[in-house]
This record gives C-alpha cells, sequence and structure tokens, in this order.
C-alpha cells in the first residue's frame, strides 16, 4: 500500500516499517542469542541440579520456563488496552521485569554458587521465576506493539526471520556453551555462560527502545469492564477461540516433560555437562530450520496448519525419549522440542489477531495465553511428581499423548480463523 492511501495508522505503519522491521529482527535475533547462554531447558536446569537431586526443584525451573510467558497475559490486558504506547510497557518496566533477574543471576553464580550452595539454589530458582513471569507482565503490550507495527500478511515472516536469525546465533552460542561447560570448572563455567547471556539480554532491550510508534485511542470509560466478564462474554460468545483455547491448553499439558530431559538424559547416560550445550545446539539448529520453513507456510497456508505440525512432533519427541536405549538417539527428541517450538512461536500468538476483532485485541492476547498458562505452571509439577514415583520415561509418555492430543483437537476441533473470515 502507498503511504499516501488508507487511514492514517497505515499511513504511519507503512512510514515506519522499514525502520521497525530492521531494529526489532536485530532485537529478537539478540534474545534469542541470549537465551541460549541461560536456557530453561538445557542449561538452568543442570546449574540447579548441581545443588540438590529434588526433581521438584527441576520443576520449578520448569513451571518458569512453561507458564511464566503465558500466566499473567489476561491480568495485564486493560492495563496494556489503556496504554496508548505499548513500547513504554515493553522499555521502561521490561528491563526490571525480565532482563534485570538475568544479570542477577550472572551474580549468583560468581559470588554464590561456589561458597554458599542454599543461598545460590534459592536465588535461582527465585531469579528464574521473576524474569519469566516478568516476560509475561510485558507479553501483552510486545505482541500488540508488534501487530501495530507489522502488516498481518507479514507477521508470520516477521516473526520467522527473526527467530531464524537468532537460533542461527544460538546454535554458534551453544557451541559457546559446549565449549564454555567443558573447559572451565564449576561453578567459573555457568558464571561466564550466565554474563554471556545478560550482555545479549541488554542488546536485545536497547534495539527494541529504537521501535517508531504512534499513539493508540484509549477506550471510553463504558468499556472498562473486569477482566473475569470479559473473559466469560468472549469464551462464551466466540465460539471457534474458545475450541484454540482447549487445544492450546492441551499443547500446553504437552510441555511437562521439557524442563527434565536435558538433566535425565545427562544422569543416564553420565555424561558432561558440556552436552547441555550440545543438546540445546541441536534444539536451536531445528528450530532455526523450523523457522525458515514454519514462517511462509504460516502466511501462505494459515497458523493453524503450523500449529498442528508443532504438536505431531512434540508428541513424536517425547515418544523418542520414552525409549531412546542410548544417547545419541534422544538428540532428536531436542531436535523435535526445537520445532515445537518454533511452530509456538510462530503461530501461537500471531494467530490470535485472526480470531479478534481489533479493539477486543489485549483480552484475546490475554486469553490465549493465561489459560493455557495455568496448564503450563502446573504441568511441571505434575511431572515432577510422576518422575518421583514413576520415573522420567513415564512422564515422557504422558507428554507425548498430550502433544498427540493437542494435534488431534488442532486438526478436528479447531476452524482455520483465516478460512473463516475469507468465506465472510
Amino acid at each position: 500500500m502507498s503511504p499516501d492511501i488508507g487511514t492514517p495508522e497505515e499511513r504511519l505503519r507503512q512510514r515506519y516499517l522499514r525502520h521497525n522491521l530492521t531494529v526489532n529482527v536485530v532485537e529478537g535475533a539478540c534474545y534469542w542469542i541470549g537465551v541460549a547462554f541461560y536456557s530453561y531447558q538445557t542449561v538452568l536446569p543442570l546449574f540447579v541440579s548441581k545443588f540438590t537431586t529434588s526433581p521438584f526443584a527441576l520443576g520449578v525451573i520448569a513451571m518458569a520456563g512453561n507458564s511464566g510467558w503465558l500466566l499473567p497475559q489476561l491480568f495485564t490486558a486493560r492495563w496494556v488496552q489503556r496504554t496508548p504506547w505499548k513500547k513504554h510497557i515493553v522499555v521502561r518496566i521490561g528491563f526490571f521485569s525480565e532482563r534485570l533477574p538475568i544479570i542477577l543471576l550472572a551474580l549468583v553464580a560468581w559470588v554464590l554458587a561456589a561458597t554458599a550452595p542454599r543461598w545460590a539454589l534459592a536465588a535461582t530458582l527465585f531469579l528464574a521465576v521473576w524474569g519469566a513471569y516478568g516476560a509475561g507482565l510485558i507479553a501483552v503490550a510486545w505482541q500488540s506493539l508488534i501487530a501495530k507495527i507489522i502488516p498481518q500478511q507479514m507477521r508470520g515472516r516477521f516473526i520467522g526471520v527473526t527467530s531464524a536469525l537468532g537460533m542461527a546465533g544460538s546454535t554458534l552460542a551453544a557451541a559457546g556453551v559446549t565449549y564454555i561447560l567443558g573447559r572451565w570448572p564449576f561453578p567459573l563455567n555457568f558464571a561466564l555462560s550466565f554474563t554471556a547471556g545478560a550482555v545479549f539480554t541488554v542488546l536485545s532491550w536497547a534495539f527494541i527502545a529504537l521501535t517508531r510508534e504512534w499513539p493508540d485511542p484509549v477506550p471510553a470509560a463504558s468499556e472498562h469492564v473486569p477482566w473475569w466478564r470479559e473473559l466469560w462474554r468472549i469464551l462464551r460468545e466466540d465460539r471457534r477461540f474458545a475450541r484454540f483455547i482447549i487445544a492450546r491448553a492441551m499443547a500446553s499439558a504437552a510441555t511437562m516433560g521439557v524442563g527434565f530431559l536435558a538433566v535425565y538424559a545427562v544422569q543416564r547416560w553420565k555424561l558432561g555437562d558440556e552436552y547441555a550445550g550440545v543438546f540445546n545446539g541441536v534444539a536451536s539448529a531445528a528450530q532455526f530450520g523450523a523457522y525458515v520453513l514454519l514462517g511462509p507456510l504460516a502466511d501462505r497456508h494459515g497458523h493453524k496448519r503450523v500449529l498442528e505440525i508443532g504438536a505431531l512432533v512434540s508428541g513424536m519427541a517425547f515418544l523418542i525419549a520414552a525409549f531412546s536405549p542410548f544417547p545419541e538417539l534422544i538428540v532428536l527428541s531436542f531436535a523435535g522440542l526445537g520445532i515445537m517450538q518454533a511452530a509456538y512461536i510462530v503461530s501461537s500468538m500471531m494467530i490470535v489477531p485472526e480470531f479478534a476483532p481489533p479493539e477486543r485485541l489485549p483480552f484475546y492476547f490475554g486469553i490465549g495465553s493465561t489459560v493455557p498458562g495455568l496448564v503450563s505452571m502446573s504441568a511441571p509439577i505434575l511431572g515432577a511428581t510422576v518422575a518421583s514415583g514413576w520415573g522420567y520415561p513415564t512422564l515422557f509418555l504422558i507428554s507425548a499423548g498430550a502433544g498427540l492430543a493437542a494435534w488431534a483437537l488442532y486438526h478436528y476441533l479447531v476452524p482455520d480463523p483465516r478460512q473463516v473470515n475469507m468465506a465472510v
């Protein structure tokens, strides 16, 4: 569309599009590189396992990693809706809620891990929860900002390209993690890894601060209804979206085994710490390839198709984990988890605007994340209970069943909102 036609918002979107694409692609790439150095799936669980053998401590890490981004979103939707400048939330609040905990995590590894292991364990669990739920605190604002500045027909490619670049960097970063964890003794190795993660996390924050935004209209006071009434009204009136929430919740249940897989592999086959980097690298490489393919697929054939792929692959990944007789095969599980994560990132957020009217988008984002987030929060604790009583393979079988059930729900129960909207 030419910048000279359309609504004022469309003209501003086109005017700033190239700049916003550039700074947000770089921001996303830096973010994912940083995550590789303190991964909630591999590095953080292994760090925690140095202080305790309790599956419940690993469950806290997995709970935070699975539900932190999702759970707070419904409760922040009204706040975001009333705020005309979404970037202010992402940048000003986000530094303290999401970025600062990673900086402090590095300090814990430098200062406490060797001399005060109990305090280091408590601080690590606290910071992991703080950082994960702090990210969720600003998630609706970030998603609303992206939906505002990126046209619908480009969102799948934007997320795919951004995340693919991030995963390419993450693959290199994972090689760095492998080298760092194998080259230096504990806890210096984790201190160096977390420090690198903090550096890239701050860089990503600096780039997103360069986003050019315009103010949104603030809803009239008469539209300010309590969030729980808005929740039930949307789920009651929009049956298509309600079905999507059911499928999304089942997909969240399938993640209950994620935080246990790396520790299980290292302990079962008595592998070195550096294998956390190997597993992370496999997941990042698979995630990179998935982003390259899934972003264009989402733009061309719809986000529903991508979510089906992610759920199916996650089920297969945990089946492999449950029955793998040797460590060389279990790397396929980490590759599957990378593909699952890519599908989730490309499509679970960007499908929501296709269900939602623009004026209610923050609430749709909130519901689409918080309801599955409740499942994601409880699933790792349930997983820890299963692992303690029946072992890790049983946990992986349950996760596999949930993933395959999620695929069936997406495929048979959820209509593709893009096709429905085109038919109207």
